[in-house]
């Protein structure tokens, strides 16, 4: 099938495939300066807190959907992508675990450690969106925490939330990703 072309994507695949290169150019530059440690947290918390936490959960269900909209053909490349760049990554930590990974992926090929780490693309790069989605993160755990904290589960939705800004630039970012805080934290307004 025909690649969904990235300016098509919805934000949440803009997003990760902006993440995942800069987690390229970082991984990279750790390897190059024989720094193993720093690649390794670098993969395990972009897997971890971005790819696993944020973005499968909260994309559930574009993938499970029954029929094959662009939005759903768009959701499982971007998914391919990742996990490709992910072995790749961490092929030099992970070698049998990311060459299995690889090898499930792509057909046809030897294994992961013949092909070449993947190349950082700066055009894809979206410092902006991944602010606020940090944000967003960042926003959703405090409420989550504050309701643990007071015992009010989630499944009970409150009425308000107020979140403190810094300044204009923060409130801007923070009110486009208002909807999604709202979503995850079970809030009316």
């Amino acid at each position: 099938m025909e690649a969904v072309p990235y300016e098509h994507r919805p934000m949440f695949d803009r997003w990760i495939i902006s993440k995942l290169n800069t987690l390229v150019k970082s991984v990279v530059d750790s390897y190059e300066d024989y720094d193993i440690t720093t690649a390794g947290r670098l993969v395990q918390e972009f897997v971890c807190d971005d790819f696993s936490n944020w973005y499968i959960r909260l994309n559930k269900k574009r993938l499970w959907g029954s029929e094959m909209s662009e939005d759903k053909l768009s959701a499982y490349q971007t998914l391919y992508e990742v996990l490709k760049s992910v072995a790749l990554l961490a092929a030099p930590i992970a070698p049998f675990f990311m060459d299995r990974l690889y090898l499930d992926l792509v057909e046809g090929e030897e294994s992961v450690h013949y092909v070449a780490m993947p190349a950082y693309d700066e055009s894809v790069v979206d410092k902006d969106l991944e602010e606020r989605m940090a944000l967003a993160q960042r926003a959703t755990s405090m409420v989550l925490a504050l309701r643990r904290k007071a015992e009010i589960n989630v499944r009970k939705p409150l009425s308000k939330i107020i979140v403190p800004v810094i300044d204009a630039r923060v409130e801007e970012q923070l009110e486009q990703v208002k909807d999604l805080i709202l979503n995850e934290d079970n809030v009316k307004e």
